[in-house]
């Protein structure tokens, strides 16, 4: 919504300064671009407060994404026959002009990863990307001199398996180590062993090229190993056990403010039939003054919430924020299964879209559309005023017939960007169908003004000022404006709006 100031011909009333008017006019644009094949929805949502465009396609199984300084995009993709039968790269897409689309199919910044990739994420100078299970290493990149130059290799973390492991390593998390400078915590999960049965052995990590990057990891928990990049090569220290108690913690995020370390959990199998699940999927926290002190156990294999029932089963164990059940009733309602990733909502959202998670669910193993009834994106409230168990929704549902897996999010200032790992839901037949969305706040913060003597201050949250002479532009971006923004009022009119 523009601001409009226009100076007055008359006197101001007991002042010697002219009167200025101050008006407000609405001002509509259509959004140009391909739009997504599926709606949002839920309390508060307003479609016509969101760009949702289609950002790329014709991916293969794209799985981890982070963003660039330039707003580019770094994507782990797997590409060849299926998904295991892969070669894993990773590609940089670009949105010059920020239509929410791709310029083009993405440059090959690195390639000759092991198929199957499943993570990336940055920190620094340096890219992690890793897959799931044995024979997939953790690889260390890092990036060139501009953000399209190739990557190069720093080394690789190994995982080592000596028996079969029913939820091996597959998600990292990379922040800056408090306190620190060019040192970087790798947080990474090893989960169960079985399905429900306790974990019994151990894996381990090593690597032939990163000095400290050793040591035994216990099943059910989370670990961070602390990187440490000395421009030419990195080394490793301090493995650290985070929690324990937890089958298959695949995503993971730090709260943007308070630190607060939050993370997703697997519910366990149907031990009767697999597709009904015994627990139900979890969203778990801990607060960041713990992170790294006694090790938090969640009550993996004995100690959980009963599917559908809510019942809680067993007395030990740190109990979840959000324990999954399906909407609106938890007999009949729709149903969310497998988290995979979670990210925390643009701050540029709409308000009461803006303090919360957004929860990526896979659902049914290798089915997409309508015969995956368990694969929403489903968005999680943390207001104070929202309470468990009613404090998440559907943003978008699992009915969407062109939807396989929404398996990957990352979160910039205004967008939600969501990678639907292959739309068919097939990990056989789904080269080439993965696609990237992008789902845009256009809600702008208002511009507020107060007189000062000749002039009007302009002041707003966020956004590049923008001014024209008529309502309906052409609008031009004001060079160098940042709030507060003063502007002289003399006899020609002008607008002013905020824009992305």
């Amino acid at each position: 919504m523009p601001i409009k100031i226009v100076k007055s011909a008359g006197a101001a009333r007991g002042g010697k300064f002219p009167a200025f008017a101050i008006m407000l006019a609405l001002f509509l644009s259509a959004v140009a671009g391909h739009p997504a094949p599926f709606s949002i929805q839920g309390p508060r949502v307003r479609t016509n407060d969101f760009r949702v465009t289609t950002f790329a396609t014709n991916l293969s199984y794209p799985l981890g994404m982070a963003r660039l300084a330039d707003g580019s995009l770094l994507v782990a993709v797997s590409e060849g026959a299926s998904f295991g039968n892969s070669v894993g790269k990773v590609i940089r897409l670009v949105d010059a002009d920020q239509n929410g689309i791709a310029d083009g199919p993405g440059a090959v910044l690195y390639t000759g990863l092991p198929g199957g990739q499943t993570s990336l994420r940055k920190g620094g100078n340096l890219v992690f990307v890793t897959g799931q299970g044995p024979g997939k290493p953790i690889t260390i990149l890092r990036t060139g001199s501009t953000p399209g130059a190739v990557l190069s290799l720093v080394g690789q973390i190994n995982v080592n398996y000596s028996v079969s492991w029913y939820h091996p390593h597959s998600a990292l998390l990379v922040r800056e180590t408090p306190g620190r400078i060019n040192s970087y915590d790798l947080f990474f999960q090893l989960g169960s062993q079985f399905n429900f049965d306790p974990t019994t052995q151990s894996a381990s990590i090593s690597s032939p090229n990163i000095p400290g990057a050793t040591g035994t990891l216990p099943g059910d928990s989370i670990y961070r190993l602390t990187i440490i990049d000395h421009t030419n090569s990195v080394t490793a220290s301090n493995l650290t056990r985070i929690a324990s108690g937890l089958r298959n913690p695949a995503g993971f995020a730090f709260h943007p403010q308070s630190g607060d370390f939050y993370f997703e959990d697997n519910g366990i199998d149907g031990l009767v039939n697999a597709n009904e699940p015994l627990s139900a999927d979890e969203l778990n926290m801990i607060p960041a003054a713990n992170v790294g002190g006694t090790v938090e156990f969640f009550g993996f294999p004995t100690n959980y919430i009963e599917y559908r029932t809510g019942r809680i089963v067993g007395t030990q164990g740190v109990q979840p924020l959000v324990a999954f059940q399906p909407l609106p009733d938890p007999i009949t309602g729709s149903e969310s299964e497998g988290p995979n990733d979670i990210a925390f909502a643009p701050p540029r959202f709409p308000p009461g879209l803006n303090n919360g998670i957004f929860v990526g669910f896979h659902g049914k193993y290798s089915a997409g559309g309508i015969a995956n009834e368990e694969n929403p994106l489903v968005y999680v409230d943390l207001s104070p005023s929202a309470r468990a168990p009613t404090n998440y929704f559907h943003f978008i549902g699992n009915n969407e017939p062109n939807i396989g897996h929404l398996d990957g999010l990352v979160s910039t200032e205004d967008s939600l960007f969501v990678a639907d790992f292959t739309s068919n839901g097939s990990l056989s037949t789904g080269s080439g169908r993965g696609v990237i969305y992008q789902i845009k706040s256009l809600v702008l913060p208002p511009v507020q003004s107060r007189r000062l003597n000749d002039r009007v201050e302009l002041t707003w949250n966020f956004g590049i000022l923008q001014d024209a002479d008529q309502v309906t532009g052409p609008w031009n971006d004001v060079t160098n404006a940042s709030s507060p923004h003063s502007v002289v009022v003399d006899q020609s009119k002008k607008f002013f709006r905020t824009r992305n």
